[in-house]
């Protein structure tokens, strides 16, 4: 994502199976991060399978060819090593950060783990009720709540709108052979990346991969059709009201462009300039001036129908104004936003990101979210440059698709 990657040893490599690796030489860490990355997620389910994507995830951990029940976490941090996964809507991964001497364990740890899962009758039905007890407890978070009916609020067709988590209904009914059918169309290498970056020698990472992944089958990816989103012609807002909470919470959006996208590198620039930090525009116009008690911005960072966000917490008497003033110094800032703020926006976009890079796990992070969500590995590799390329006039541009321009919101308030 910088320059910090094309200091490295940047080597990819297409295995005969069709699964991609790439590996990033780092001399400057004694430690090593694996990853492999499925392109994988909720959006990828018909409605029957909701939820199946994390469920798999869960899955996993219970059991492999060679490692029983609960072995590969004991391996993993008995080596000083730390194992986990994640879904999201659009990709899972599985990594391991681990010593370098102890790599070649943590890449054979991830093969069981991914390609050689057991997947038993009798440990669906016990991971199924685990499951919706953690679906349970998100409904008791009313943050949860706030951005589940964000999205439902903004996406009406596109399987955006569900939760990644998926639904009891949906949960409750899924069955071994199902999982199964989902697993074999996905988690297969043909629709798989493999990342390493740490001070490894990538000849020989690619042999012990060639040992491992390389074995399986590739097989033709399903092609899953994602609706899009029509445009929106007209803004969207619901209020909820919730006991739980004293304080107002406010979430608002527009569509902007998409990850990967030229206007993109923009949009970031732009996030930096209106609530990224203290030195921001909100932060200091709204926060600093006591009008919420946080102020945030971001984007959901979305290959399609992408959503800028703003999201504050604040007196429920004070809606309106901070509404009113937010939308206010958005348009103020078309006007008086000059060419130095930008050029320090980027200093600290470029500065912040090389920072996090220092870590070999969000490297490789970085690496595999360019491959698996962007879809090009350019995005990791020339990010910076990218950054410094954008002007004051592609700011104002991005700028525009929040003025006068549909929006959703919701907003959620105390219940007296």
């Amino acid at each position: 994502m910088t320059a910090l990657a094309l200091a490295g040893e940047l080597k990819t490599y297409r295995l005969p199976n069709g699964a991609k690796l790439v590996i990033n030489k780092r001399e400057d860490t004694q430690a090593v991060a694996l990853q492999v990355w499925f392109r994988v997620g909720s959006i990828y389910e018909d409605y029957t399978q909701k939820g199946m994507a994390h469920f798999l995830e869960h899955m996993l951990f219970n059991g492999s060819e060679k490692y029983p029940y609960g072995q590969i976490d004991y391996i993993v941090e008995s080596l000083g090593g730390n194992i986990n996964a994640g879904t999201s809507k659009e990709f899972t991964f599985y990594h391991i950060t681990i010593a370098k001497p102890y790599w070649k364990t943590a890449l054979e740890v991830l093969y069981q783990l991914t390609q050689k899962p057991l997947l038993l009758e009798e440990m669906v039905e016990k991971e199924k009720p685990i499951v919706i007890e953690e679906l349970r407890r998100g409904k008791d978070s009313p943050t949860t709540v706030l951005w589940e009916e964000f999205e439902k609020t903004a996406y009406k067709v596109s399987p955006y709108r569900d939760p990644i988590i998926g639904y009891e209904e949906t949960i409750s009914k899924f069955t071994r052979q199902a999982l199964l059918d989902f697993y074999r169309n996905f988690y297969q290498p043909k629709n798989m990346y493999i990342v390493i970056v740490g001070d490894v020698e990538p000849e020989e990472v690619y042999k012990e991969v060639l040992q491992t992944f390389g074995r399986e089958e590739g097989r033709p990816v399903p092609q899953v059709q994602i609706m899009p989103e029509p445009q929106q012609l007209e803004s969207r807002s619901k209020t909820i009201k919730d006991k739980r909470i004293e304080k107002a919470y406010w979430l608002i959006g527009w569509w902007v462009p998409p990850i990967g996208s030229k206007e993109y590198y923009a949009l970031v620039v732009l996030d930096q300039l209106l609530g990224s930090g203290r030195t921001s525009l909100f932060y200091r116009e709204l926060r600093e001036k006591g009008l919420v008690y946080s102020v945030s911005t971001g984007d959901f960072a979305r290959p399609r129908d992408n959503i800028f966000y703003i999201y504050a917490t604040l007196d429920p008497q004070k809606l309106q104004e901070v509404k009113e003033r937010t939308f206010e110094l958005i348009k103020s800032l078309k006007e008086n936003l000059s060419e130095e703020e930008v050029q320090k926006a980027k200093q600290r976009i470029i500065n912040s990101t090389a920072f996090a890079l220092e870590k070999v796990d969000s490297d490789a992070y970085y690496i595999g979210y360019s491959l698996t969500v962007v879809g090009t590995l350019d995005y990791y590799k020339f990010f910076d440059n990218n950054i410094r390329s954008v002007r004051k006039e592609d700011v104002l541009r991005v700028l525009n698709y929040l003025i006068d321009k549909p929006y959703n919101e919701v907003i959620m308030l105390p219940e007296r």
